[in-house]
C-alpha cells in the first residue's frame, strides 16, 4: 500500500492533466475532504486518488466533473467525508501529538528569545533564568486552546462556499490578518499572564535546548506518522 506522502505526490501529478473548470471543481472536493482532520489521511488520499482517476477517465470521453460528480462540488465532498472512516484513540494521539509538542516548543522558544529582545528594546519585563511552574502550564493551555479555537475557524472557512473568495490578493490579505491576530494573541498570553507557581531556575540556553528537543521530537513523530 502506497504511504500518504506517496499518493500526495501522485495526486499532485496528476491533477495537472484535467481541465481548468475540472481542476478547479476537484480542488473544491480536495481542500473539504483534506480539512476534514477527524478522518484517516492514507484512506483520504486514497478516496482522492481515486476521484481523480475517475475524472481523468470521464473527461477523456468529454464529460465535466459537474456531470459525474453533481453541481456541488461542496455537497459532493461532504457525501465523501461521511463515509471515511475516523482515526481512533491511538490515530488521533499520534496525530495531534507533534503539534502539541510543536505548540511547546513554541511557549518555551518565546519565553526564551522574546523575553530578553522585550527587555532590552522596549525595558518590558526583565532578563530571567528564572520560570514559574504555574505561569508556564497556564500559558501552555491557553496557547493549545488559542490555537485549537483558531485552527477550528479556519477548518470551518476553507469549508464554507460562502467564504470562497476569488481575488487571490484580497484572500492573502485576510488570511495575513487571521495569521497576526493569531500571534498577537500568542503573545498577549505571555505578556499578561503574571509569574505564579512553584519557580524554577532554568537558563535561557536551557529552554533554547528543551524548545528545541520538543520541536524536533515532534518533527519526528510527524515525519514516522507519514
Amino acid at each position: 500500500m502506497m504511504k500518504t506522502k506517496e499518493l500526495i505526490k501522485l495526486n499532485n501529478e496528476k491533477r495537472e492533466k484535467l481541465t481548468d473548470e475540472n481542476l478547479k471543481y476537484y480542488e473544491e472536493v480536495l481542500i473539504y475532504i483534506r480539512s476534514s482532520l477527524d478522518k484517516k489521511e492514507v484512506e483520504t488520499e486514497e478516496i482522492l486518488a481515486e476521484l481523480l482517476d475517475h475524472l481523468l477517465d470521464a473527461e477523456e470521453n468529454g464529460k465535466t466533473a459537474k456531470e459525474i460528480f453533481g453541481a456541488s462540488p461542496t455537497e459532493y465532498a461532504k457525501e465523501i467525508t461521511e463515509e471515511l472512516p475516523s482515526m481512533n484513540l491511538k490515530e488521533n494521539i499520534l496525530f495531534f501529538t507533534p503539534s502539541i509538542l510543536f505548540l511547546f516548543a513554541g511557549v518555551l522558544l518565546v519565553n526564551a528569545i522574546f523575553t530578553p529582545l522585550l527587555n532590552y528594546a522596549l525595558n518590558i519585563g526583565e532578563v530571567k533564568d528564572t520560570i514559574y511552574l504555574g505561569s508556564i502550564i497556564v500559558e501552555g493551555l491557553l496557547v493549545i486552546l488559542v490555537s485549537a479555537i483558531f485552527l477550528y475557524l479556519l477548518m470551518k472557512s476553507i469549508r464554507n462556499p460562502n467564504f470562497n473568495i476569488k481575488n487571490k490578493v484580497i484572500k492573502f490579505l485576510v488570511y495575513w490578518l487571521f495569521s497576526m491576530l493569531y500571534i498577537a494573541l500568542f503573545t498577549l498570553i505571555f505578556y499578561l499572564i503574571p509569574d505564579f507557581g512553584y519557580k524554577v531556575t532554568i537558563p535561557v540556553y536551557i529552554q533554547l535546548l528543551l524548545g528545541a528537543i520538543f520541536a524536533i521530537s515532534g518533527f519526528a513523530i510527524y515525519k514516522s506518522n507519514n
